[in-house]
Order: structure tokens, then C-alpha cells, then sequence
């Protein structure tokens, strides 16, 4: 059933949730652009907030919050990521990594406070099924009919957006109270995605792309 609402208005959220055994915290704002920081902050930590609030004030029996990798510290950059990784935090860090990092830290509070709550982080999620379609989608269809003329060196760690899925459902029946989990994938290249891409069309790389170099950071944010 779908029922529209924003995520941060507390009256609509807490006739939500009440009488439910399980919230899904999915909502968030993506964007790069400057101009979009504020209402980045008020969706993906205000948001947070609003739900966090909402299902203590009606006992919600379990919270699944998905946050994202990039709510966590980028160094050290050659060791690998784990669980254990602090949040991001410091000066210049982009809005989108700050208010998922902030509303990580939302939740964390409230889980040392008494609520039942677990935590997940995707990497770059990619998948069938993107109605928008996100940034990402946006890059694969450019790949795909050609309107790409440029790729930007650099690799990231891609996930199935059904395997996402299947990770926020297992750690709602599964994961101890508290926890967080990396739902992570398969790193690929920017280059290797435009070679399946390729792959599944029928195209050629060589037919429409060249290589570009730039920074895996600027990669990241450009495509996520």
C-alpha cells in the first residue's frame, strides 16, 4: 500500500509506524549540487530524526535503518572497510556523506538508549527496477544508447539493489539489536561497467567512450 508523506513530517510518520512490527528507514536525498545541501541535511538527518522519534514514542519492535558506505570515514584508504569503520566526520565533507554519517549517529544514540534498532550500509547499489532513474541508471543508459562520450577512470564497489533487499530483510529477522552490516558486492571499474554494458547491447566500447583520468572521490560522487 502506497501512502504518500514526507519523511519529515513527525504526525505522519508516527500514524506510520504505529501498530507495526518492522520500519524500514529507506528515505534519503542524493545530490552533488551545492544548492540542494539544506534540503539534503533535512531529509537524510532530519528524516532520520522524525523516524527514530516516531518509532520509540509507539515502541516500534525493530528499526532497520540503511545508511550507506559513505557515512563512513574514506581513510584509511588501503585498508579495507569494515564494520568496525568510524563515521565520517571533519571539515569538507560532502553533504551527502555528512548527513548520512549524522543520521547514523542519530540512530547509534538511540540504540545505546534502548531502541531496537540495526544498521546497514550499501556500497553502490545498481540493479533492474529504477524507475527515476537514479544517477547511476542515468550513467548506464548513457553507456548504453551511446550518449556517454566520455568515461572517468576509477573503480567502486557495485551491489544488486535485490541483494540490498535481501540484506535489509535478513538483518530485520536476524541481526542482534545494535548491529551494523556492509552489504557490499563486486569492485568494478568504470571501464568494466561500460564493458558489460557493452556486452548486453551489442556495442563496442571503442565506438563511443575513451578513457578520462580523474580521482576515485570525484568518481564516487559523480556516479552515486
Amino acid at each position: 500500500e502506497r501512502v504518500a508523506g514526507s519523511v519529515t513530517d513527525p504526525a505522519a510518520v508516527g500514524r506510520l509506524v504505529a501498530g507495526v512490527d518492522r520500519v524500514y528507514h529507506l528515505a534519503a536525498l542524493i545530490s552533488i549540487d551545492p544548492a540542494d545541501d539544506a534540503r539534503v541535511h533535512a531529509t537524510n538527518v532530519g528524516g532520520a530524526r522524525t523516524v527514530v522519534a516516531a518509532c520509540r514514542a509507539v515502541g516500534v519492535p525493530r528499526l532497520v535503518h540503511v545508511s550507506s558506505v559513505h557515512a563512513l570515514a574514506s581513510a584509511p584508504e588501503r585498508e579495507p572497510v569494515t564494520e568496525d569503520r568510524p563515521l565520517a566526520d571533519g571539515p569538507g565533507l560532502p553533504a551527502y556523506d555528512a548527513s548520512k554519517s549524522a543520521a547514523e549517529r542519530i540512530v547509534r544514540d538511540a540504540i545505546e538508549d534502548g531502541l531496537d534498532a540495526v544498521i546497514v550500509n550499501p556500497t553502490g547499489i545498481i540493479g533492474p527496477d529504477d524507475p527515476r532513474p537514479s544517477h547511476m541508471g542515468e550513467a548506464l543508459l548513457g553507456m548504453a544508447t551511446g550518449r556517454m562520450p566520455a568515461l572517468v577512470a576509477g573503480s567502486f564497489d557495485w551491489v544488486d539493489a535485490r541483494d540490498v533487499a535481501w540484506g535489509i530483510l535478513a538483518a530485520a529477522d536476524h541481526a542482534p539489536a545494535g548491529s551494523r552490516y556492509l552489504l557490499g558486492g563486486h569492485r568494478a571499474s568504470v571501464a568494466e561497467l561500460a564493458a558489460l554494458v557493452d556486452r548486453a547491447t551489442g556495442r563496442r566500447s571503442e565506438e563511443h567512450t575513451s578513457e578520462l583520468q580523474s580521482r576515485l572521490p570525484f568518481v564516487c560522487r559523480l556516479l552515486l
